[in-house]
C-alpha cells in the first residue's frame, strides 16, 4: 500500500517551516537513504532523507516552493510497482527504471531521518523565465564548484538542474562564473601577495613569476635571504620584504598582513618528507597548524582577502593502484606524514570554503624540476642537468617513470591560482611530462651533446604517486599550457651553463 510521505519535526518547538523543493522527480525511484525533499526550519534548511524506498508520487497538493507546511502535512507517497500496475496511482504513474526489482514490503511510515545532517543553503529565489530551476543541493554544488548554472538545461522535470548536471559540467571543463573569476582587481585596490616559504625553490620562482607581472611582494620564512634570488630573480630581489618568522606566530602573522596590506596568499612553506618522517609532531606543527593559522587570517580577512593557492603534493596518493582498484577508481591512502598533512590541508581548506566562502586551489605538482632545484630524492634530474652544462659526471639515485613539471610552470600555477581564484576549495593536478629517466637522461643530453656519457641513473623506481583519476589544472584555466621535458631540461641546462667572456663571438 502507499506510504506517506509527511513533513517532519526538525525540532522540539517545530509546528511548521518552509518546504523549499523536491529532490526527486515524480515518478522516480527513491532508495532508502537518498535525499527526497528539503525543507526549511528554524535555522537551517535541511535536507530530508527517505527511510524507506519506492516509487515517488508527489501529491496534486502538494505545496509550491515558499509555501508554509505544518508537521504532519502530506506531501505524497511512495509506492511499490505492484501499487502502480494495480491503478492505485494516478494515470501518469511511472514503472520502475528496467533492472531494479520492486521491494517485497512497504510498511513502515515515510517519515524525516532525524539524523540527516543540516546544511545551510541559499534560499532559491523564484527565477524568471529565463533562468532555469535549479535544486537547492544542485545550487549548494555549483557555489562550491564554481559552475556558472544559469545558461544550463537540465535533466531534470521541465529543465529543472539536478546535481549530476553540475558535475558533468565540471567534468567537460567549464567550471568558472566569469563574473566571479578574479582575473581582475575591479575596485583598483593595490595588490600585495604573500608568499608564505618564498625562500624555498619554488618559492624563488614565484617570486620571479609575480615581480615579472609587476606585483608587489611580501615574503614570510623561518630562513635567510637566499642566493638564489639574485640568480634567479636578479637585483629586484633587494626590493623584495623578507620577514622572518613561523606561521604558527599569529601575532605576527597578523601584523604581516595589517602591515604590507596583503591582499592575495600563496602559501609554500612547510617541512618536506624525511623531516616530517623523523619528526611527525613537528612536522604536523608546521605542515598543518601553520597552515591552520593561514585560513583563519584568511577568514579574518573576509572579503581583503581577495586570492588563496597553497602547495599540497601527489603524496596525498599512495603507491600506484592495482588493476581492480584503478578501475573501480579507488585510491590509497597517503604512504607518508608528508602526504597524510597535505591531505588534512586540502580538507581543511575545504571545510573554510564550507563554511567561510575563503575560495582557494591546492596545487599538486608531481616531480619539480629546474635552475636551483638542489635537495630532495627528485632533485636528481635538476643536478644532471647543471653537471651536463659544466661537463661534469652525475648519476640520478633512482630509475623508473614519473611525472615531471618544469618550475616555471610550477610557479606560474600558484600565481594564477592566486591571483585568479575562482568560488570554490579546489584542488587540481599539473599534467606535467610523464617520462622514464632514460627519457629524463636523453633529454639532458639533446640539450647538452655529449651529456650521456657524464651522466647515469642508478637505484630503486621512484614511487609512484598518481590519482586514479586525475583533475587537471586545465578544468579551471582551459589556455593553460605546460612546458615540454625537451624544452625544460634546455632552460636548466641554459641556465648553468658557464657566461661566455666579452668580447666572444656567439
Amino acid at each position: 500500500m502507499p506510504i506517506e510521505i509527511i513533513v517532519p519535526r526538525l525540532g522540539w518547538s517545530m509546528e511548521e517551516g518552509a518546504f523549499v523543493a523536491w529532490l526527486k522527480e515524480d515518478g522516480e525511484f527513491v532508495r532508502a537513504g537518498e535525499a527526497l525533499f528539503s525543507i526549511e526550519g528554524d535555522k537551517a534548511v535541511q535536507e530530508i532523507e527517505s527511510i524507506d524506498s519506492g516509487i515517488l508520487r508527489i501529491a496534486v497538493t502538494c505545496p509550491k516552493p515558499g509555501d508554509v507546511v505544518r508537521v504532519g502535512d502530506v506531501l505524497g507517497h511512495l509506492v511499490s510497482a505492484g501499487d502502480a500496475a494495480l491503478g492505485t496511482l494516478p494515470s501518469d504513474s511511472s514503472e520502475l527504471p528496467s533492472g531494479l526489482a520492486s521491494p517485497a514490503s512497504l510498511t513502515s511510515p515515510v517519515v524525516a531521518n532525524l539524523h540527516s545532517p543540516v546544511r545551510t543553503l541559499a534560499k532559491n529565489p523564484s527565477n524568471p523565465p529565463s533562468v532555469p530551476a535549479i535544486s537547492p543541493r544542485a545550487l549548494r554544488v555549483a557555489a562550491e564548484l564554481g559552475v556558472d548554472w544559469t545558461t544550463l538545461t537540465g535533466t531534470g522535470r521541465s529543465g529543472r538542474i539536478r546535481e549530476r548536471d553540475i558535475r558533468a559540467v565540471v567534468d567537460s571543463g567549464r567550471v568558472l562564473q566569469p563574473a566571479l573569476h578574479k582575473k581582475s582587481n575591479p575596485t583598483g585596490e593595490k595588490t600585495v601577495v604573500l608568499v608564505t616559504g618564498g625562500c624555498g625553490f619554488i618559492g624563488t620562482w614565484v617570486v620571479r613569476e609575480l615581480l615579472g607581472r609587476s606585483q608587489s611582494v611580501v615574503v614570510l620564512d623561518a630562513g635567510e635571504r637566499p642566493a638564489r634570488w639574485e640568480r634567479v630573480i636578479g637585483t629586484a630581489s633587494a626590493k623584495v620584504p623578507l620577514v622572518r618568522g613561523s606561521l604558527l606566530d599569529r601575532k605576527l602573522l597578523g601584523r604581516v598582513f595589517e602591515e604590507h596590506h596583503v591582499s592575495n596568499v600563496i602559501h609554500l612553506a612547510a617541512l618536506l618528507t624525511p623531516a616530517c618522517q623523523a619528526d611527525p609532531w613537528e612536522g604536523g606543527r608546521v605542515n598543518v597548524l601553520g597552515s591552520l593559522a593561514l585560513l583563519e587570517e584568511a577568514r579574518l580577512r573576509g572579503a581583503g582577502l581577495r586570492g588563496f593557492s597553497y602547495a599540497s603534493s601527489v603524496a596525498v596518493f599512495g603507491d600506484e593502484p592495482d588493476s581492480v582498484a584503478a578501475a573501480a577508481g579507488v585510491e590509497n591512502g597517503p604512504p607518508t606524514f608528508y602526504g597524510a598533512f597535505k591531505k588534512a590541508v586540502e580538507l581543511l581548506a575545504a571545510q573554510y570554503w564550507r563554511h567561510f566562502k575563503v575560495a582557494s586551489i591546492g596545487v599538486r605538482p608531481q616531480v619539480a624540476y629546474g635552475p636551483e632545484r638542489e635537495a630532495g630524492l627528485t632533485a636528481g634530474p635538476s643536478l644532471a642537468a647543471r653537471a651536463a652544462a659544466r661537463g661534469e659526471a652525475f648519476c640520478l639515485s633512482y630509475t623508473g617513470p614519473a611525472g615531471y613539471d618544469y618550475v616555471e610552470d610550477v610557479a606560474r600555477a600558484f600565481v594564477r591560482g592566486a591571483l585568479e581564484t575562482p568560488p570554490g576549495a579546489h584542488v587540481v593536478d599539473l599534467p606535467g611530462e610523464v617520462a622514464d629517466v632514460d627519457e629524463v637522461l636523453a633529454a639532458i643530453d639533446a640539450a647538452a651533446p655529449g651529456a650521456a656519457s657524464l651522466i647515469s641513473a642508478s637505484g630503486p623506481s621512484i614511487p609512484a604517486h598518481t590519482p586514479a583519476k586525475s583533475r587537471f589544472i586545465s578544468a579551471l584555466y582551459p589556455d593553460w599550457k605546460s612546458t615540454s621535458l625537451a624544452e625544460g631540461m634546455r632552460r636548466t641546462v641554459t641556465f648553468y651553463r658557464p657566461a661566455k667572456p666579452a668580447g666572444n663571438p656567439p
